[in-house]
């Protein structure tokens, strides 16, 4: 399915990255895990919302230092053929959006390195660099529809004219846009998907992206 496209949004656990979760990745790095577990139990079992949920995670890591924290999260590689992609649609003169549902201190690094035009996850407050234990939820997993419009909007692209690249049925909330699954890991993401691609490599997305 080709159309013209403007602006490409990305996830980036499981998509930009081959690590699934950079909140579970991070209570594995910090042995945070056992605590971890039992509130993404609840969550899965519908007991707490994301926020609650984001909020208990937080609360684990309370006092641990800001730097340390986020030496662990450079030492995540990109998926392959990722720098390939945001290079060429640079060229093309498309914009780039990262949403994450993850942590801000992985998608900002991420944003910045390859040029993203916009950002959006979820911010770990700190304090005299230490984490406080707080976190402020800008991208419920939920609700990455109304994030996703509001970007559209800053860059003046039509709806119709965004793409939509991740790994979950969460990462493609819009039928308007083209709706690109990366390896997905949910039978729904592949359900509502308009392309599915299954290779190993990120740069296969380019080919659904017409741009004039």
């Amino acid at each position: 399915m080709h159309r013209k496209i403007g602006l490409v949004v990305f996830d980036v656990d499981g998509t930009l990255t081959s690590v699934e979760s950079s909140w579970r990745y991070l209570h594995a790095a910090l042995g945070t895990w056992d605590r971890g577990r039992a509130a993404a139990r609840k969550y899965e079992q519908g007991d707490i919302s994301y926020t609650e949920w984001a909020e208990t995670d937080a609360k684990c890591w309370a006092g641990k230092s800001q730097s340390a924290v986020y030496a662990l999260l450079e030492k995540i590689p990109y998926s392959r053929g990722v720098k390939t992609v945001f290079e060429e649609l640079k060229f093309r003169h498309v914009k780039t959006a990262l949403v994450s549902a993850g942590l801000s201190i992985l998608a900002n690094k991420f944003a910045e390195e390859l040029g993203a035009d916009f950002v959006a996850a979820n911010d770990l407050e700190a304090n005299d660099g230490m984490l406080t234990g707080r976190i402020k939820v800008r991208v419920p997993v939920t609700e990455k529809a109304s994030v996703v419009q509001d970007i559209a909007r800053k860059a003046s692209i039509p709806i119709g004219e965004v793409a939509l690249v991740g790994d979950s049925m969460y990462d493609l909330p819009l039928d308007e846009c083209l709706k690109i699954a990366y390896k997905p890991k949910d039978h729904g993401a592949r359900a509502i998907a308009d392309v599915v691609i299954e290779d190993d490599d990120l740069s296969r997305v380019l080919a659904y992206l017409e741009t004039e």
